[in-house]
């Protein structure tokens, strides 16, 4: 099991997110990189990147933070996870968004701990075509053969860049379990950061967030918003 984290400097809604200063003085890569740590030791996180010469500056990130690093394909996110997998004898991850600050540790910790029931399972989700969990919330366990499975050049652009959207749309044709999730995160929040303006939202939420409870940022989010 590993963490493969995805990020890179060239977004298209908040370029050069990735090394925003959160409240915390960390770095919103720094934050997930540190969440990351919590979950897995980091000889099992990598750091997906593009093969950009910007992104070279997170490479030195992962690397100071002592995880491993992977520099792939910017546009085909598919290809790159591949090639990732490939490269580092991945079998089963993680996928964790470098937009996402906060994630439920002890609910991912928890799944890993009884990951061998799930191991059929081509992967496993929060979301599917019915129901989705709080934007940033999201937990996605993915087996890496499963893109042995994906007809490559059908895909369109929008499915190459956006991994999960392929599996979900075409969920039958795999072998996928459903994570339940608590109607606290079922009210269409947003804990990511893919604007400038969400910065006041999170950063009030991790200025006041108790790690060992998730189920308060629910009322943080509100009071955030209310200010």
């Amino acid at each position: 099991m590993y963490i493969i984290i995805f990020s890179r400097l060239a977004s298209k809604r908040f370029k050069n997110k990735a090394i925003i200063r959160l409240i915390n003085n960390k770095m919103l890569i720094e934050q997930v990189i540190d969440q990351a740590k919590l979950i897995l030791p980091k000889k099992k996180i990598i750091l997906a990147t593009t093969k950009n010469k910007e992104d070279n500056f997170l490479c030195n990130i992962a690397k100071k933070n002592g995880i491993r690093y992977f520099k792939g394909s910017q546009n085909n996110l598919i290809k790159r996870t591949i090639d990732c997998c490939n490269f580092f004898g991945v079998d089963y991850f993680l996928r964790y968004c470098g937009d996402r600050p906060i994630v439920d540790i002890l609910k991912i910790k928890n799944l890993i701990k009884n990951f061998k029931k799930y191991k059929k399972y081509d992967f496993i989700s929060t979301n599917n075509n019915k129901e989705k969990i709080d934007q940033g919330l999201t937990i996605e366990f993915i087996k890496s053969s499963i893109f042995k499975k994906i007809p490559k050049k059908k895909l369109s652009s929008r499915n190459r860049e956006h991994m999960m959207t392929y599996l979900y749309r075409n969920n039958r044709l795999f072998k996928n379990y459903k994570i339940s999730f608590s109607k606290l995160f079922k009210k269409q929040y947003k804990y990511t950061i893919d604007y400038k303006k969400d910065l006041k939202t999170i950063n009030f939420i991790i200025k006041n967030y108790d790690k060992k409870n998730i189920k308060k940022i629910a009322k943080l989010y509100e009071e955030a918003k209310r200010r």
